[in-house]
């Protein structure tokens, strides 16, 4: 590989490729069976990640949002001395964030360029892009498409799952919400949404040709489609809502012209997207999405989320001020949860600062905040600041998509999933790239 080829190709593109199309490999024949450990393979490759590119000192400092990161890790390793904390799976979690939160440590070691950024979110534009074709081919040709096998811990909690997320499209056939290149019914929405957040803001640039603005803009109707066919309707809002994110930020720019584009282009693409998805879902899409119009985006979300997010406020928080104990909550507790510790039995989590409260109290909320405000105000000032326009423009992709994971913590535990590990990874990649850019 020659030295130019290095400079915007490798380890940190491949990665971020992995953390998308990895639920591949669970369409081959029999691989449930294996799944807990393919599941696993992007965060041991994050958590390598760190090993290997720390393997020796450099000196360098790391990003201010990875300090808080660092303290983060330490209360959490100090509430393994709780008495209610399930040590294996405690153990369990502390490594699992660890392996969430690297990228926001080696990835600033890895990307060192303006060139090997840009590559990285084409990269991340491109994977994205093709679960959610993948989800479009799943609707259209379920028995080409579909994986062989569904999650098998899944039906083994709810045998319903499939048949509860599947319903009758325009022409009277079932359609199972689209699980792209996942095992999950409706797993395609999250590529879906990075498709079209990625699409929309990738197309309004500087220097940007029109085929190239055209690709970026159909990529980004087929992700709004998936979307709407699967009828998530929190990812949907956050990914039109990047469309107003996206035009303030070339607004603030000095670039209103380009705003008014992405405006124009976000609305028809919107359109486009949901006359299509009508299309073929019927009735059962319309009245999904209408519902919003009707009830209004703040009753639905009180109805669905806002009552967990109040729990966790108005009673846990007074419950367990400092913490529940590790190991009470998630995929730790079920793998590796101590059944006879009846005195500290699992809790049902669906909002993710109802997680950070029980690992941590009030100090992990609010070390965990700061971490992420950090980064998010780092990025903000490389989008509107930075000496290089290149920059400021894949700053803006990125704040758009910070700012898209960030709201979801309101919907579900997004710092234990992949969309965790891709936050961090952004944010480490725009660190290295930028580190001694002038903003």
């Amino acid at each position: 590989m020659t030295q130019v080829a290095r400079e915007r190709w490798g380890w940190p593109e491949l990665f971020i490729a992995i953390q998308l199309l990895w639920g591949a490999v669970l369409f081959l024949p029999g691989a449930q069976g294996y799944r807990v450990y393919i599941r696993a393979l992007p965060y041991v490759l994050s958590g390598a990640a760190l090993v290997y590119y720390f393997r020796r000192a450099t000196g360098e400092p790391i990003p201010t949002s990875a300090k808080w990161l660092f303290a983060c890790f330490a209360l959490l390793t100090l509430n393994l001395l709780q008495s209610t904390t399930h040590l294996v799976a405690g153990v369990g979690q502390i490594v699992f964030q660890i392996c969430i939160a690297a990228p926001a440590f080696w990835m600033v070691r890895a990307v060192r360029n303006e060139a090997r950024l840009e590559t990285l979110v084409w990269v991340l534009f491109g994977s994205s892009l093709l679960g959610s074709t993948v989800g479009i081919l799943q609707v259209y040709l379920p028995a080409v498409f579909l994986p062989p096998e569904f999650n098998t811990l899944a039906q083994a909690l709810n045998p319903d799952i499939v048949s509860s997320l599947t319903y009758v499209g325009a022409d009277g056939r079932a359609i199972i919400r689209p699980p792209g290149l996942s095992d999950s019914p409706g797993g395609a929405s999250v590529a879906g949404m990075m498709s079209v957040i990625l699409g929309l803001t990738l197309a309004v640039q500087r220097q940007r040709t029109w085929p190239v603005t055209a690709i970026c803009l159909a990529g980004g109707a087929v992700g709004m489609t998936v979307l709407f066919l699967t009828h998530v309707r929190a990812l949907s809002l956050l990914a039109a809502a990047s469309v107003g994110v996206s035009a303030l930020l070339r607004v603030r720019q000095g670039r209103a012209g380009e705003g008014a584009f992405g405006v124009v282009a976000g609305i028809g693409l919107l359109a486009g997207a949901y006359v299509w998805a009508v299309s073929v879902g019927g009735d059962a899409v319309a009245d999904r999405f209408l519902g919003l119009v009707d009830e209004g985006v703040l009753h639905t979300f009180d109805e669905s989320r806002g009552s967990f997010l109040r729990y966790t406020l108005a009673e846990l928080l007074y419950e367990f001020p400092l913490g529940a104990g590790l190991g009470r909550w998630g995929m730790m507790q079920v793998l590796f949860g101590d059944s006879t510790m009846w005195q500290a039995p699992p809790i049902h989590v669906e909002v993710q600062p109802t997680g950070w409260l029980l690992d941590g109290g009030l100090p992990l909320l609010v070390l965990y905040a700061g971490a992420l405000a950090t980064a998010l105000h780092y990025t903000y000032r490389m989008a509107v600041s930075a000496s290089s326009v290149s920059v400021q423009d894949v700053a803006t992709v990125l704040l758009c998509v910070q700012l898209a994971i960030v709201t979801l913590c309101l919907t579900g535990a997004v710092f234990n999933t992949q969309l965790g590990i891709q936050f961090w990874a952004v944010t480490g990649a725009l660190a290295g790239a930028t580190r001694f850019l002038r903003a």
